[in-house]
């Protein structure tokens, strides 16, 4: 049940006033709005910490650990990372069709929430097992194992994880305030990322015999530092987030693997939600490693120590600029609607990645964090609004359907998104090739490698930000016609 409830007096005399998107509202019956307790939106963000350190922590050193430090050509890395994202892909399918079926004392989301966050805080430090006495071959070999294992255990977290928050609150503006809670948490823990690599270098990592750094060694104690934290966010939501909508689908009929990702992809509203997402978040994540490549070669003259340490400012001002994306986002949400605060994300995306063409510069370096706090402000904001987006369309769905399957949608987006994201990573190490980048060269890279990396890293967000601009037009989900499908719902049954 909800933590606590009061009513809104506009609401419930239906005034018709314009909604803050300028749909029309029409009169309506009572409805409540619906305020979670804050240490209830706490516990559910901490869980935010362990999907960023579970799937970011390995992208964010793969490339300075395994191709810099270990010699894993950059082709090879990219096909890793693309078999990661299939992996976790298809298990998140599987996953999410088992959380909407499963029946327990627990509920249906929290016992995968707790074994998982267990699992994978335990398994996260073994990706970084392989050693320098190893050969190119044996560490791809380990790569491609040691990823292959542990993206079914991730999975089995955060596919309930995120179908979990989905389900928290029937109301439409504390949907928005939910991911605004998880966001904060979410660029604490993206800031740490960013000294991940700063950590592994540090000199008590060195090799006690040749004295040489190993980086390896200090990215496996990074990562066993982030595993306690996993463990423990999880064990904090099982226990103090409880499923609101349990006893309403506990006789729920259970539903068939492919019958419910079928109908899932063909909701219009959803389509359009996925298709934005995809054309955001496939090109920016190819990009993300060009961006290493940029600072380190471009902007530091290949110095992994100098760019470690901008990085890590970056990280600070990615997660300040976050911040405020963030409240920016949800106040915006709040006046504006959910769809124009996403177009006006969109759009300084759109100056974030331009800009990043002068402000990587190596006379001024700094500069360079500029362009990653536009960036955090605006992926911040983008993705405070697009979950809370896709919670309207469960509401949708069950409007149609009389059955909540959040994790049905939840799923599918995460499906279709990472299997994207691993076709760009199939291409993202060719791309590096192509421009003529080698490792082998360290700072003397040619001036044609630079100059095409930089315009990779600047040019294809562009093109894909436009083209989310456009399909956001058509998502259908006013802030009107989802106060219509609340009152319609709980007409039928009742209150959550």
């Amino acid at each position: 049940m909800a933590d606590s409830f009061t009513v809104s007096p506009s609401a419930a005399e239906g005034s018709g006033a314009p909604a803050p998107d300028g749909s029309a509202v029409p009169a309506t019956p009572t409805i409540t709005e619906d305020h979670l307790k804050p240490s209830t939106k706490v516990a559910y963000a901490m869980g935010g910490t362990t999907d960023i350190f579970g799937h970011w922590l390995y992208n964010s050193l793969v490339d300075p650990i395994f191709n810099v430090f270990l010699g894993v050509s950059p082709t090879r890395v990219s096909i890793v990372r693309a078999v990661m994202l299939l992996v976790d892909a298809c298990s998140g399918l599987f996953f999410g069709w088992a959380s909407d079926n499963t029946r327990t004392r627990w509920g249906r989301r929290r016992p995968y929430i707790l074994l998982g966050s267990i699992a994978s805080g335990i398994a996260l430090p073994c990706l970084f097992l392989a050693r320098s006495t190893w050969s190119p071959d044996e560490v791809f070999l380990f790569m491609l194992v040691s990823s292959i294992v542990f993206s079914p255990i991730i999975s089995a977290y955060n596919t309930p994880y995120q179908s979990l928050g989905a389900e928290l609150t029937p109301d439409y503006n504390e949907r928005t305030a939910v991911m605004a809670y998880r966001g904060f948490t979410q660029k604490v823990a993206g800031a740490m990322l960013q000294y991940g690599l700063w950590f592994a270098t540090r000199p008590m990592w060195n090799d006690p015999v040749t004295g040489k750094p190993d980086v390896a060694r200090g990215a496996m104690w990074a990562a066993a530092i982030a595993g306690g934290w996993m463990t423990l966010s999880g064990i904090i939501n099982f226990l103090f987030v409880k499923e609101r909508y349990y006893d309403k689908v506990q006789s729920q009929k259970k539903a068939s693997f492919f019958g419910m990702f079928a109908d899932a992809a063909r909701s219009r509203p959803f389509l359009f939600l996925l298709g934005t997402a995809l054309v955001y978040a496939v090109p920016t994540g190819l990009v993300g490693t060009l961006g290493f490549y940029a600072l380190t070669y471009h902007v530091f003259h290949g110095d992994m120590t100098l760019a470690s340490s901008i990085q890590g400012a970056g990280g600070v001002t990615y997660m300040l600029a976050g911040f405020a994306g963030i409240l920016g986002a949800r106040r915006l949400a709040d006046t504006m609607g959910k769809k124009k605060t996403l177009m006006v994300t969109l759009a300084i995306g759109l100056v974030a990645f331009a800009s990043s063409f002068w402000l990587y510069r190596p006379d001024m370096p700094w500069l360079s964090v500029i362009c990653t706090g536009l960036n955090g402000f605006s992926a911040t904001g983008l993705w405070v609004v697009l979950p809370s987006m896709q919670a309207d369309v469960v509401d949708y769905d069950e409007l149609s359907s009389g059955q909540r399957r959040e994790s049905a949608y939840t799923a599918t987006f995460s499906w279709v998104l990472k299997v994207g994201m691993m076709l760009s990573m199939l291409v993202g190490g060719p791309l590096l090739e192509a421009t003529g980048f080698d490792a082998k060269l360290g700072g003397h890279q040619t001036p044609n490698a630079i100059l095409g990396i930089r315009l990779l890293f600047a040019g294809i967000p562009l093109v894909s930000l436009i083209i989310a601009m456009v399909l956001v037009q058509f998502y259908p989900l006013t802030t009107a016609r989802m106060r219509e499908i609340r009152i319609e719902l709980e007409r039928r049954r009742g209150t959550v």
